[in-house]
């Protein structure tokens, strides 16, 4: 080894080292700037363990599991669903990590110089692959902490099942409905044609929605006026007030498509609480 790279021995990238090694008469890298570039990377590698996952933790929190809604069950199987995915992910690579520690084995077993190659390259991705998992196991940690704490602040008991879930869907699309189309008047005045739908699904008629939101808006218009300024709180006060409104309303839907029931007991899965 270059005696400039050899007195870098302590904290370096071996890796670079070795594709320096490798690699003869480079224009620009000589020795020392490739000790330079190596022991960098030694920083580097320590600042990757702050990555190994797609998302920071307040966007795992505050986007993707709020997706605009106000249900605590919604957030609740959010959370299942995406550390679900992420243990499916955790398993893939471990069974990955086995097989190539069975291919390195017999690579080595080999001897071949071909066969040596492939077992060390394989090698050198290990500690990148450990970054990741190691990144996946936190947002599950993260994620099992936000399922408890939504669980716990919304007074969920621990052995919910589909039926709570289910029971709680038509509060979710009334206020989802009334969002939606509070949204649209604020853009263009009118509540759009895909939200009359929904809103006509769950028993709002569309013109006594729009009445409703449109004195919510002078609301909110006179407030501004006042130099008042209305917070998220006084808008989900607001949709509150809808569901209260409004939450039966439904029945009369179901009568008219000749429905009895909108949940079916029989086929959801019930805990044993």
């Amino acid at each position: 080894m270059d005696n400039n790279i050899e007195k870098h021995e302590q904290g370096i990238d071996k890796g670079i080292i070795k594709l320096h090694e490798s690699m003869n008469g480079l224009a620009t890298m000589d020795s020392d700037k490739i000790a330079k570039v190596s022991e960098r990377m030694v920083e580097i590698d320590r600042a990757i363990n702050t990555l190994g996952r797609r998302n920071t933790q307040s966007t795992v929190q505050m986007m993707t599991l709020n997706m605009l809604t106000d249900s605590a069950y919604r957030r609740l199987r959010q959370c299942i669903i995406e550390i679900n995915k992420r243990r499916e992910a955790l398993e893939s690579n471990y069974y990955a990590l086995r097989k190539n520690e069975v291919k390195i084995k017999r690579w080595k077993e080999k001897g071949d110089e071909l066969s040596l190659i492939k077992a060390e390259e394989v090698e050198a991705g290990v500690p990148r692959a450990k970054v990741y998992i190691d990144g996946a196991l936190k947002e599950i940690a993260v994620l099992q902490e936000a399922y408890d704490e939504i669980r716990k602040n919304h007074n969920i008991p621990e052995e919910w099942d589909e039926l709570d879930a289910e029971m709680d869907e038509i509060k979710h699309h009334l206020r989802q409905a009334f969002r939606q189309s509070h949204r649209d008047m604020v853009f263009s005045g009118k509540i759009q044609q895909g939200n009359a739908e929904y809103l006509e699904q769950y028993g709002v008629h569309l013109q006594t929605a729009t009445d409703v939101i449109g004195k919510y808006i002078a609301t909110c218009d006179k407030l501004l006026e006042e130099g008042k300024v209305p917070n998220i709180n006084h808008f989900y006060e607001f949709l509150d007030n809808c569901v209260e409104i409004f939450g039966e309303e439904y029945k009369n839907v179901m009568k008219h498509m000749g429905l009895d029931n909108i949940v079916r007991q029989e086929f959801l899965y019930r805990s044993t609480k």
